[in-house]
C-alpha cells in the first residue's frame, strides 16, 4: 500500500509550479456535504507590505506574520523579512503550525519569541494533528543585517493563528476502503481554498491514507500509479493515470474512491479514466464511457442507514415519533410483547436486529421477531452498538471491549483504553473508528481509536479530539455520536445545564447546538444520515433537535433513545 508521506507539497500554501496550495485569509473552515454543488471561490487578500526602512523588531515580526498568512507564489513578501541566508533555507511548504487565537509574540529590544498554546499542525499531506493546547515556543533569531532587523530563524513552515487557518483552508475528505472492500472510509484532510482542485485532491488519494488511519484501511489504487499531466475539469473530468488495476472489480473499487472524492467538488458530474493514454472501462460506466459519481453509493455506509428512532416506552421497544404530535409504535415480537427494564438500546443499521442492555447483561434478538437470547454478562457494561458488518459491540467502564457475532462474545484487545475509565462510545458509520468519552486521572476527554483487522480485531491508537470554543476549553463530555462520517456530536454535562455541541474529528471547528431549558439531559442519540440528534433525560422525556438551537420534546414517556447503526 502506498503511504501518504510521499513528498507532494500540494496542500500547504506554497504556490509552486507543481500545483501547491494557496492561502487566502478570509472565510471559515468548511465541512461541505459529500454531494455539495456549492461554489468555493477564492477570497480576496490584501497584499502584504515589505519591511519599512528602520522598522523595529516588533514591526518586523508583525509584518512577517501577516505576510505568512497572505498567499503569494513563493512568498516573496514574507522572505523580505528574512536574512539573506534564511531566505534560501525557509520552506513554507513544510507545513502549517496553528496556534491559539489571542496569542502574541514577546518583543524585547533585540529579541522576538513566541510562547503560545499549540492548536495543531498541518502536514504537507493535508492531515491535521491536534496539539491540544500544549505549549509551543520559537525564537525568531532577530539580527541586524545591513543595518536593518531581519529574521534569521523562521519557523519550519507557515505560522498562523487558528482564525487565519480557519479562513484559508477547507476540509476535503479522501476515501479509502475497509478491509472487507465493501465500505468507503473517509480520511479528513485540509486544502488551501485556492488549491482545491481535482488534481490536488486526486494526488492525495494516490498518496494513500494518513498514518493514523492506514492500519485500518486499504486502497484499490495501485501502488506504483501516478497522476499524469493535467486533469481537465469541464463537468466530466478526464483523469490520466500511469496505471489502473488489472481486474474489473478493483477498477470499480478505485472508481468508487474517486467518485466519492470528486463529488465534494462543485459542478463535477462524472469522470473518465485513462491509463497511458488509453480509455479505461468499468462495468458501471455510462454508454458514452463516462463514470457517474453515484456509482460510489453502493459503498457509502450512509446511503443504506435506516434513520428510524427507537426507544423504550413503558418497558417495550418502540418506534419513536420524530414530530411533536407523533405517537410511539410498539414493535411486534418479544421486544414488544414482553416487558424489559432496559437501560440502553441498540438497533442494527438496517433496522432488523436489536439488543437491550439489562443491568449487567445484553439481550439480543430481532426487532419484530420471536426469540431472544442473553449474549454477554459483564459488570459495568455500556450501551451496545451494531457495526455496519452486523457485529454487536460493547465496552465496560474499565475499558474492556467486546464483540458479539451471532451468539458468541469475544473480547477484543484494546491497548488504547488501558488506564482509561470509559463513559461512552460510538462506532463510526464505516466501522473503522470509534469515538470514546473517557476519564483519565480525573480528567474527562474525548478521543478516537481505530479498529484494526487481522487474525482478530484490535482497538488501538488513542487520538484526542480537543473541545474548545473561542480558545476556551469545553469540559464535561458525557456522551457522543457521529453526526456525519467525519464529525461528532457531544453531550456536555448532565441535568439541566447540559449542552450539545458539534465538532469535527480534528477539533478544528466547534458549533453549539444549544439546549432546552426544560430537559434533565442524561444521554444522546445521533444518526449520521441527516445529522439527526436527540437527547434523552432522566424524566422519561426525549428532545429532538430542529435547527438554530431549537429542541422539541417528543410525545410520550420515552427512555434510552437510539438510532440504528
Amino acid at each position: 500500500m502506498i503511504t501518504r508521506r510521499t513528498a507532494l507539497g500540494i496542500l500547504v500554501a506554497v504556490g509552486a509550479a507543481s500545483g501547491c496550495a494557496t492561502l487566502p485569509t478570509t472565510g471559515a473552515v468548511v465541512s461541505e456535504p459529500r454531494r455539495s454543488q456549492a461554489s468555493d471561490p477564492g477570497r480576496a487578500a490584501i497584499d502584504p507590505d515589505p519591511p519599512a526602512a528602520g522598522a523595529s523588531p516588533s514591526l518586523i515580526i508583525d509584518g512577517f506574520l501577516h505576510a505568512m498568512a497572505t498567499y503569494q507564489p513563493g512568498y516573496p513578501a514574507a522572505r523580505q523579512y528574512l536574512t539573506a541566508a534564511a531566505k534560501g533555507t525557509w520552506r513554507p511548504e513544510a507545513g502549517v503550525i496553528v496556534y491559539a487565537d489571542g496569542s502574541a509574540p514577546t518583543v524585547t529590544a533585540d529579541k522576538v519569541t513566541m510562547e503560545v498554546p499549540l492548536v495543531g499542525t498541518l502536514g504537507a499531506d493535508g492531515a491535521f494533528d491536534a496539539g491540544g493546547g500544549a505549549p509551543w515556543s520559537h525564537d525568531f533569531g532577530l539580527v541586524k543585517e545591513n543595518g536593518e532587523w531581519r529574521i534569521s530563524h523562521p519557523p519550519g513552515g507557515i505560522l498562523m493563528s487558528r482564525y487565519l487557518f480557519a479562513s484559508g483552508f477547507v476540509r476535503h475528505d479522501v476515501f479509502f476502503l475497509d478491509p472487507t472492500r465493501t465500505t468507503l472510509v473517509p480520511d479528513a484532510r485540509y486544502v488551501a481554498r485556492g488549491n482545491r482542485t481535482p488534481s490536488t485532491v486526486l494526488r492525495m488519494l494516490v498518496a494513500g491514507p494518513s498514518p493514523w488511519l492506514a492500519p485500518s484501511v486499504i486502497t484499490a489504487v495501485p501502488t506504483q500509479t501516478s497522476l499524469i499531466g493535467t486533469v481537465i475539469d469541464a463537468g466530466e473530468i478526464t483523469i490520466p493515470f500511469s496505471a489502473v488495476p488489472s481486474n474489473a472489480t478493483d477498477r470499480s473499487l478505485m472508481c468508487a474512491q474517486i467518485g466519492q472524492l470528486l463529488r465534494q467538488l462543485p459542478d463535477v458530474t462524472g469522470f473518465r479514466l485513462t491509463a497511458q493514454g488509453a480509455a479505461v472501462d468499468i462495468p458501471e460506466q455510462r454508454a458514452d464511457g463516462s463514470i457517474p459519481l453515484s456509482m460510489a453509493d453502493r459503498y457509502d455506509p450512509l446511503v443504506t442507514l435506516t434513520t428510524q428512532l427507537f426507544a423504550m416506552g413503558d418497558g417495550h421497544l418502540v418506534r419513536a415519533p420524530e414530530t411533536f404530535a407523533g405517537t410511539a409504535r410498539v414493535v411486534s415480537g418479544d421486544f414488544g410483547s414482553q416487558t424489559w427494564d432496559a437501560k440502553a438500546v441498540a438497533v442494527g443499521a438496517d433496522g432488523m436486529e436489536a439488543a437491550l442492555l439489562l443491568g449487567n447483561q445484553i439481550i439480543r434478538g430481532t426487532v419484530e421477531g420471536q426469540g431472544t437470547k442473553s449474549v454477554l454478562t459483564r459488570d459495568g457494561l455500556l450501551r451496545p452498538q451494531f457495526s455496519r458488518d452486523g457485529g454487536l459491540w460493547t465496552m465496560t467502564t474499565t475499558g474492556e471491549v467486546w464483540r458479539v457475532d451471532a451468539d458468541r462474545a469475544t473480547r477484543v484487545d484494546a491497548p488504547a483504553l488501558v488506564g482509561r475509565t470509559v463513559m461512552a462510545f460510538r462506532i463510526s458509520p464505516d466501522g473503522q473508528r470509534i469515538a470514546v468519552v473517557a476519564q483519565t486521572n480525573g480528567n474527562r476527554e474525548l478521543g478516537l481509536v481505530r479498529v484494526e483487522h487481522g487474525t482478530s480485531f484490535v482497538v488501538d491508537a488513542w487520538r484526542p479530539v480537543p473541545l474548545s470554543q473561542d480558545s476556551t476549553a469545553v469540559v464535561g463530555a458525557v456522551d457522543v455520536g457521529w453526526s456525519t462520517a467525519t464529525s461528532l456530536t457531544v453531550l456536555v454535562g448532565v441535568g439541566r445545564p447540559a449542552n450539545v455541541v458539534d465538532v469535527d474529528i480534528d477539533g478544528v471547528v466547534l458549533h453549539d447546538d444549544g439546549r432546552s431549558d426544560a430537559w434533565l439531559a442524561s444521554s444522546l442519540a445521533v444518526s449520521a444520515r441527516g445529522s439527526r440528534k436527540v437527547v434523552g433525560d432522566s424524566s422519561q422525556a426525549v428532545y429532538l433537535y430542529q435547527d438554530s438551537f431549537r429542541w422539541i420534546r417528543l410525545a410520550g414517556k420515552l427512555t434510552a433513545p437510539s438510532y440504528p447503526g
